[in-house]
C-alpha cells in the first residue's frame, strides 16, 4: 500500500515539475513574441506574462509545498 502512494507522489512531484516548465516556457515564448512583433508597445503585455506566469509558479508551488506536507504526515 506504502509503495502504490510513494509512486503516486512521485507520479505528482513529476507532473508539477512538468508543468512548471510548460509554464516557464510559454512564458518565455509569448515574451520573445511580444517583444519581436510590439516592439516598445509590447511592454504591457510582456510585463502581463510575467505577471501570469509568476502567479501560476506560486500556484504550482503551493501545490508542491502541499504534496510535502502531506507526505511528510505518512
Amino acid at each position: 500500500m506504502e509503495s502504490s502512494r510513494g509512486n503516486g507522489t512521485m507520479l505528482m512531484r513529476t507532473q508539477l515539475e512538468f508543468a512548471s516548465m510548460v509554464v516557464d516556457a510559454y512564458a518565455q515564448g509569448a515574451k520573445f513574441w511580444w517583444g519581436f512583433w510590439g516592439g516598445p508597445f509590447g511592454e504591457p503585455a510582456i510585463e502581463t506574462v510575467e505577471a501570469v506566469a509568476e502567479t501560476q509558479r506560486r500556484y504550482l508551488q503551493t501545490l508542491k509545498d502541499a504534496l510535502e506536507e502531506s507526505d511528510s504526515r505518512t
